[in-house]
């Protein structure tokens, strides 16, 4: 039952695009709100967004008490002789925020945008190795 009324909104838009696009204009884009994977490998953490179409002026990287912010803009942008019949793709401003575990070494940060996925890499901090100690001989004893 729940899921039939959860349904509705969905297919009352649907419906609403297809009549509109019927009559030659489109009713209302979708949110856009990236996919995104992380992974946590040995010596770094790093972020995977699908940001396909959203220019690199578009996006800003943040890091602020150990909070990541990762805000961006894709926006649809008709030619002069173009009508949009259905706008089937999101659009519009998103804002994803990650807590960094303290061994990240936000310092180090790095951001790359490559063929619509922006890609961060936080580098872990170096934990203290454990260390064996030598011990020296010789013939001095410590005094009682």
């Amino acid at each position: 039952m729940l899921a039939t009324l959860d349904a509705v909104p969905v297919l009352d838009g649907l419906i609403d695009d297809v009549m509109g696009s019927a009559f030659g204009y489109a009713t209302k884009a979708a949110v856009f709100t990236p996919s995104v994977d992380i992974i946590s490998k040995e010596r770094e953490l790093v972020f995977q967004l699908d940001v396909p179409g959203v220019k690199q002026e578009n996006l800003a990287v943040t890091l602020e008490n150990r909070v990541l912010t990762i805000k961006g803009w894709r926006k649809y942008e008709a030619g002069p002789n173009e009508q949009q019949m259905l706008l089937g793709r999101s659009y519009g401003e998103f804002s994803l925020r990650y807590t960094l575990p303290e061994s990240a070494d936000g310092e180090q940060l790095a951001a790359f945008l490559a063929d619509g996925v922006l890609t961060l890499r936080v580098p872990k901090l170096a934990k203290a190795q454990p260390r064996k100690i030598q011990i020296g001989g010789g013939s001095t004893q410590l005094s009682r």
